[in-house]
């Protein structure tokens, strides 16, 4: 008798830089070490029931990413944590899992929003008050327009204001500031750091690269109601 199995894991570390088709491999081959055996999909080239919630990025760390997987044997999930705990590499954390239904919604067409937090090495000491103000602009504009290009490859503007949910400065000192953002990251609407993290720093009138910006995704939520929630 087969069961699903939701787990809410850690990336993090060397494991930031691998791909998440290099992290799906990788999950397979200790479910495999662990002796889980995974149901299959039916037809001409199946493949296990394994499904994921929104990507993430390369070069993010994660301390929320979530996993549903379908597996053969009526395994508890204190020996399913216990089994992948001793296969999983350095960096890839199984925090908790718990046994979910197949009416049980799927990640990727629940999840909603992304919890990020950004950490800016500062090579111009910046004041809490000119910080805030410009934050205070930048959330109270109607409209943040972006350019980028659509699926057929032509440029399109977009306004990226109604995906920020919240934005916020969590530490600031001479050399270091971290902010902390709610933003679209599903199906429905995904706002992508390699378009927001640009915007933060013209924004503070920071010139450097927005790859070196540190980004840690915290956690991922769904709505409910009106307020946000784990998805597990």
């Amino acid at each position: 008798m087969s069961k699903i199995i939701r787990t809410k894991y850690n990336k993090e570390g060397d494991m930031i830089y691998i791909s998440h088709l290099d992290l799906q491999q990788l999950l397979q081959r200790a479910f495999r070490r662990a002796e889980i055996e995974l149901v299959h999909s039916q037809g001409y080239n199946p493949h296990p029931k394994i499904s994921y919630a929104n990507a993430l990025a390369l070069g993010t760390e994660s301390q929320g990413e979530y996993v549903d997987v379908e597996i053969e044997e009526d395994l508890s999930v204190e020996e399913y944590l216990e089994r992948m705990s001793e296969q999983l590499p350095k960096g890839i954390t199984f925090i908790k899992a718990m046994e979910i239904t197949s009416q049980t919604p799927s990640l990727a067409s629940t999840i909603e929003y992304g919890e990020y937090i950004f950490t800016i090495e500062l090579e111009k000491t910046l004041s809490k008050e000119f910080v805030k103000s410009k934050m205070l602009d930048f959330m109270s504009q109607d409209e943040i327009m972006i350019t980028k290009k659509n699926k057929k490859g032509k440029m399109v503007e977009s306004n990226i204001r109604p995906m920020i949910k919240q934005f916020d400065i969590l530490d600031l000192s001479e050399d270091m500031l971290t902010l902390e953002a709610m933003i679209a990251t599903g199906s429905k609407a995904n706002l992508n750091n390699s378009v927001f993290i640009p915007k933060i720093l013209e924004m503070l009138e920071l010139e450097m690269d927005p790859l070196d910006v540190d980004i840690l995704r915290r956690d991922l939520y769904v709505v409910e109601g009106e307020e946000l929630a784990s998805p597990m």
